[in-house]
């Protein structure tokens, strides 16, 4: 019986081109549509969840009190892991995650600029990171061992067995070599943490000095423990807890935090917590895309609803017949709906076919590398898509079909008026509700979007070629900024030969590169003060051109300054409450050395524009700071850049002749560059694309309602093709009939915008609150969408009753 219902249905779809056309077009796009926003949200959820022991890892988090405000953070001192392992050996096992940039080579090969992420053996326990080749270092005997991702290791040793070959790394004054023991798989795109060069921790005492290892103040990375089996993680955690608060306590200097556990399944899209070492997502995306993946197959199914129901009066004699012949209702519904499941089918083979073609695009707007290998839970995503449409969008066609009357249809009395079918109406303005509110949010997404771009930073950002210092050998944080401000300077002093050249500067960092150093302390009379601080020279206020609006800048001609001179913003002099900065100094318990103010700088921004301006200072010199703090959170690097701000059209030739210069006095040290505008437009990627998907999401659904509204005011005409013959012989101009048939669609098209613009103006306000700075949402913004929409429609039926209109009345007439 079913094979007879599909061979009658898809003759009678290929008979019908135009209506299977315009059906399976719709439900092709949506298809694709929906399967590429389904498959990157089902791909986003199953981040770290391929973890063997994903449920006993948990990231540990350092908790202390701002104000009244309890904060959590990812960055935690290096004193901790001995206490843990010491105390909690038998309960857990615990790594330190700590990514730095050091410069490795080959013996025979160029160095390069490469992150290395000291890790300890546990790392490799708790993580299900396959391993390819050989083995991972086991213990602190294994400290000049180093284990290669895939890629990392063709990088340095082509297609030849690394196994036993020699890796240089300056972690310290000269070149250390260690010996690959691993090739561990390319990071999974589904996980969170990434690695490409591993080496044990065991190696922090070449970096740091004894005193920034045992510094309870002092944070370098962040870390993971994971509970061992029959252990309550809760239980661990209180027991964690109560015990650090009795070592705390017992100090001479009581400490202030203490320590609380993330499960690893929460890290990836939590946001309230700073990512550390980990990639994080807002979760607010993923609601965002789901919503659009199911406005598309929303709107994809009215279409074929309404197109199946006004399809409905040529299929109407063929219900008549088929009754009289003894057809019930059941076997008719299952006629119809084979119609559904064939073309149901065809839009997901083609639809699969589409998001296949588009998934390059999809992942270079999302910044994914997402696949479409079909796997089981894609496969379920498929089939779940299927099952839906073919309810949504077959179900109340095929009904409506099945529940004619023979006798009516036989007699020319089944009463199609277009007025008269409120369902179709009803979903036609459900329509453009979806249409109009995802247009709505594309015109708020782009305004957004623009106001960044626009927005004065109070720092200039053009022009500017940002060159990376490559990491120095040093031992210790002090040596570390010392030796590469040092290492920068000879560039420096070539680069300001050069007639392009306008102005050079070094600083440990400028913009939304999370190179500024976070430090607190607190005040004699017990006031917390929290701020940042950026490591610069005595150019770096002219060239990114800050405005003094107190005092002066640095001198290098001031001794005093580079002691323990410092420049602030004004949120700083706020936090601090002073009155006038000049000649004034920070006091701390802790006791700061000699310093002072020299100036104060109008607030810039420093952080993306998701934050608001926050304290800083600007310092020649850390000494005089760094000893007076009782927190010190340091980025992933914290090596010293090379600011060039040039004045030429030739930029590419400037660059050419800079890495040449480079190239006579480092020799085969990488030459390392980029634009700092393009490190600021880094920061809000994830909006960028959000906002191209959403504009898409919009052209899509505006196409599917075009569609559904051309077919629906077709068969708004041809129901009346008499009247209108009727009215153009009693005297009526194209331009009135377009009007009577526009008031019966305005109606209904009024009624969807009304009802998308309170959505589209609350769901909007919420995306703009992770801004500092946004755009205000004007009326403007809805006027323009109302009108775009009330244009759209009018074109469309204006289009077909004028069209109908110029026919010849007398063979309107005549017809039957």
């Amino acid at each position: 019986m079913w094979k007879n219902y599909f061979k009658i249905g898809l003759r009678n779809l290929i008979k019908n081109k135009a209506y299977t056309s315009i059906n399976l077009f719709g439900l092709t796009v949506g298809v694709a549509a929906s399967i590429l926003l389904f498959f990157y949200i089902q791909h986003q959820l199953s981040v770290d969840k391929f973890h063997e022991y994903k449920d006993s890892v948990f990231r540990v988090l350092r908790t202390f009190k701002d104000g009244e405000e309890v904060k959590l953070s990812p960055s935690l001192p290096l004193a901790l892991k001995p206490v843990l392992e010491s105390n909690f050996a038998g309960e857990m096992v615990y790594t330190n995650i700590l990514p730095n940039n050091f410069l490795v080579k080959t013996e025979e090969g160029d160095g390069f600029r490469q992150e290395v992420t000291m890790v300890s053996p546990a790392f490799f326990e708790m993580f299900t990171f396959r391993m390819l080749q050989g083995t991972y270092p086991k213990n602190s005997e294994g400290r000049s061992e180093v284990v290669l991702a895939e890629e990392t290791a063709k990088r340095y040793f082509g297609e030849s067995d690394p196994i036993g070959k020699d890796l240089l790394i300056r972690l310290a004054e000269d070149f250390i070599t260690f010996k690959v023991i691993g090739i561990i798989e390319n990071k999974p795109r589904n996980s969170s943490l990434g690695y490409e060069v591993l080496i044990l921790d065991d190696n922090v005492d070449v970096l740091y000095t004894p005193q920034q290892i045992e510094h309870w103040h002092m944070a370098f990375g962040d870390a993971y423990l994971m509970v061992k089996e029959k252990t309550n993680s809760g239980d661990f955690e209180s027991v964690m807890t109560a015990y650090m608060q009795r070592l705390f306590s017992d100090r001479e200097d009581p400490i202030d935090y203490n320590f609380s556990l993330q499960p690893l399944e929460d890290i990836y899209l939590n946001t309230e917590i700073g990512p550390g070492s980990a990639a994080n997502l807002n979760p607010k995306i993923l609601w965002v895309l789901s919503g659009i993946g199911v406005l598309i197959i929303l709107i994809a199914c009215i279409n074929f609803t309404t197109m199946s129901i006004g399809n409905s009066a040529s299929r109407a004699r063929e219900v008549g017949v088929r009754k009289t012949m003894g057809a019930d209702k059941s076997q008719l519904f299952g006629q119809f709906m084979s119609e559904s499941v064939i073309l149901t089918l065809a839009a997901l083979v083609l639809g699969g076919v589409l998001a296949t073609l588009l998934l390059p695009v999809f992942n270079q707007w999302m910044a994914t590398e997402m696949l479409i290998n079909f796997s089981w839970e894609q496969i379920g995503v498929i089939v779940g898509l299927g099952i839906v449409i073919a309810l949504l969008a077959g179900s109340y066609p095929s009904i409506f079909l099945a529940s004619f009357l023979p006798i009516q249809v036989l007699k020319s009395n089944l009463n199609l008026k277009f007025g008269k079918q409120n369902l179709r109406m009803t979903l036609l303005g459900f329509q453009f509700f979806i249409s109009i509110f995802l247009i709505t949010c594309t015109i708020i997404m782009h305004r957004q979007m623009r106001t960044i771009e626009d927005h004065e930073l109070g720092i200039h950002h053009q022009s500017i070629v940002q060159v990376n210092v490559p990491p120095p050998a040093s031992h210790g944080l002090a040596d570390f900024i010392n030796k590469g401000f040092d290492y920068g300077q000879t560039f420096k002093n070539e680069l300001l030969k050069f007639p392009e050249v306008e102005k050079v500067s070094i600083a440990t960092g400028i913009y939304g590169d999370n190179s500024w150093f976070q430090a607190g302390y607190e005040t004699p009379e017990d006031q917390e003060i929290n701020f940042s601080i950026n490591i610069v020279d005595e150019d770096f206020v002219e060239v990114f051109g800050l405005e003094i609006i107190e005092g002066r800048n640095f001198s290098a001609n001031i001794l005093s300054d580079k002691k323990g001179g410092f420049l602030l913003n004004e949120s700083m002099k706020n936090a601090l409450g002073w009155n006038s900065v000049l000649d004034n100094s920070m006091e701390s318990k802790r006791g700061f050395p000699d310093n002072r103010a020299v100036g104060l700088l109008k607030d810039f921004h420093f952080e993306s524009l998701y934050k608001p301006i926050t304290p800083g200072i600007l310092v020649l010199s850390h000494e005089n700071i760094f000893s007076g703090l009782h927190s010190l959170m340091m980025s992933d690097d914290l090596t010293p850049k090379i600011f060039v701000k040039v004045q030429t059209s030739e930029l590419q030739e400037t660059i050419g002749k800079m890495e040449d210069t480079w190239r006579g006095l480092y020799g085969s040290d990488p030459f390392d560059y980029s634009f700092l505008d393009d490190t600021i437009a880094r920061q809000y990627a994830k909006d960028q694309s959000l906002r191209s998907l959403v504009t898409a999401s919009s052209l899509i659904a505006i196409i599917i309602a075009g569609m559904g509204l051309f077919a629906m005011a077709s068969l708004a005409i041809s129901t009346r093709i008499k009247e209108i013959g009727i009215r153009k012989v009693l005297g009526a101009s194209a331009m009135e009939i377009s009007i009577l048939f526009n008031k019966e669609f305005l109606k209904i098209t009024i009624i969807g915008i009304l009802m998308a613009l309170p959505l589209s103006y609350f769901l909007m306000k919420e995306w703009l609150n992770e801004f500092a700075v946004r755009t205000q949402l004007g009326a403007g913004t809805f006027l323009f969408a109302t009108a775009l929409g009330l244009t759209f429609s009018i074109l469309i039926v204006s289009l077909q009753t004028i069209n109908a209109s110029g026919m010849n009345p007398v063979n309107n007439l005549k017809s039957d």
